[in-house]
């Protein structure tokens, strides 16, 4: 079963372009239905390429590579989601079994990415997801404990971009692109907010992704909701300006 190590050491693979296929495939509970898994991925496999168009470089090595491996994973997770992560630029191929899910809470779904789409596996490590209602509270809290809260994704981004994050609350789904100063690695939402940037500015698919494995390879805490939509807030370990 996945453990946090796991994610973590996923969450360090990075490549310049999207070429990094993450799919979270469902495991049907009958064995006579496992023969319909590869053409399963292959569906999702399809719509994720066609989310990312030009931007995207999807290799038919990693398209086949994620089929087989459901096909082979399935007899052994009947009933339990399963997610594949295929890039062969950087040498990587796995499949995490992750326990059982709650009704509604594992959607199928294959992203395109300059990193592995880890946020459902650090939802399934959660206890609950409601131990960030602090953290999400709708007003920013006043005293001193307001300097070390960012409430929205530019605050957040700020305290990312500072490596000042102690706990991160992200909700469970969308993507929000961006980009990645080519000079200092600075994220932000347009490609001409970072004093280094210019022409050296690269895209980036999802935001949200590359601040949660920011975030836990400085040490901090990831929290992924299902039940706040679009949401997103940090307690920081000191004040970041945003």
């Amino acid at each position: 079963m996945i453990t946090l190590a796991e994610v973590e050491k996923l969450g360090r693979v990075h490549t310049v372009e999207p070429t990094v296929l993450s799919v979270y495939l469902n495991v049907p509970l009958s064995p006579a239905e496992l023969p319909g898994l590869s053409d399963r991925v292959g569906e999702l496999v399809a719509a994720a390429a066609r989310t990312a168009g030009r931007s995207g470089r999807l290799r038919e090595e990693d398209r086949r590579s994620a089929r087989d491996e459901a096909a082979l994973a399935g007899p052994g997770w009947l009933g339990h989601p399963v997610a594949i992560f295929a890039c062969a630029e950087v040498g990587l191929l796995e499949v995490v079994g992750l326990p059982e899910a709650r009704p509604g809470t594992s959607p199928e779904r294959a992203v395109l990415g300059v990193r592995p789409h880890i946020r459902p596996l650090l939802a399934a490590l959660q206890p609950s997801p409601r131990l960030t209602a602090e953290i999400l509270a709708e007003e920013i809290p006043a005293g001193p404990a307001a300097a070390l809260m960012a409430i929205g994704l530019p605050a957040c981004l700020a305290a990312v971009n500072a490596g000042a994050v102690d706990t991160l609350a992200v909700p469970y789904d969308g993507l929000v692109p961006g980009y990645e100063c080519g000079r200092c690695g600075a994220l932000g939402l347009a490609a001409d907010c970072c004093p280094d940037w210019g022409t050296a500015s690269l895209p980036v698919p999802d935001l949200i992704e590359e601040m949660v494995s920011r975030t836990l390879e400085d040490g901090g805490r990831v929290l992924v909701v299902h039940d706040t939509p679009g949401r997103i807030a940090a307690r920081t370990r000191y004040p970041v300006a945003p």
